[in-house]
């Protein structure tokens, strides 16, 4: 039976993370929201697996850069590379971030539904906590062992100015 989760809570981030991936603006797609999911579809598990410097191997990410506009679908690394063609990097900042978990009852639910509800739901939360928040990111957090759930997790990092 499926029970909805949500949690919004302030947490901090004591080290720099630094996501490597691809990015749309050089996928040749639209940039577009239809084309998100369209890039997690074309980074593979190959892509992941054989990505130089990789740090963990359980946690993957998406980067929306709003100011570009981007978006980077990939996984943690130890130390910056030449970027391949396609591929990006992007260096989530230690600081303050307004953490927001929650599930869906299917991993199309939590991504197509919850995720873009989730966040508009947490800025007003962060306008209510008179927390001002830095818009030129937001970071999506797909840890392997709650995204492959049931009912899979998921938590999003909003940065805080």
């Amino acid at each position: 039976m499926y029970n909805e989760k949500y949690n919004i809570e302030v947490i901090t981030v004591g080290e720099d993370i630094t996501v490597y991936g691809l990015n749309l603006q050089s996928s040749g797609l639209p940039i577009n929201f239809d084309s998100l999911g369209v890039m997690w579809d074309k980074y593979t598990e190959d892509m992941k697996n054989n990505t130089p410097k990789r740090a963990d191997k359980e946690i993957e990410y998406a980067v929306c850069l709003n100011k570009v506009p981007d978006y980077i679908v990939g996984v943690e690394i130890t130390e910056i590379h030449e970027a391949e063609a396609g591929f990006m990097s992007f260096t989530i900042p230690a600081g303050k971030y307004v953490k927001v978990e929650f599930n869906g009852e299917n991993h199309q639910d939590m991504v197509d539904t919850k995720l873009m509800a989730r966040q508009k739901k947490a800025k007003k939360w962060a306008k209510n906590e008179k927390i001002k928040l830095n818009n030129e990111f937001t970071v999506e957090v797909y840890p392997k062992q709650t995204v492959e759930l049931e009912h899979p997790e998921m938590y999003c990092l909003l940065p805080i100015l």
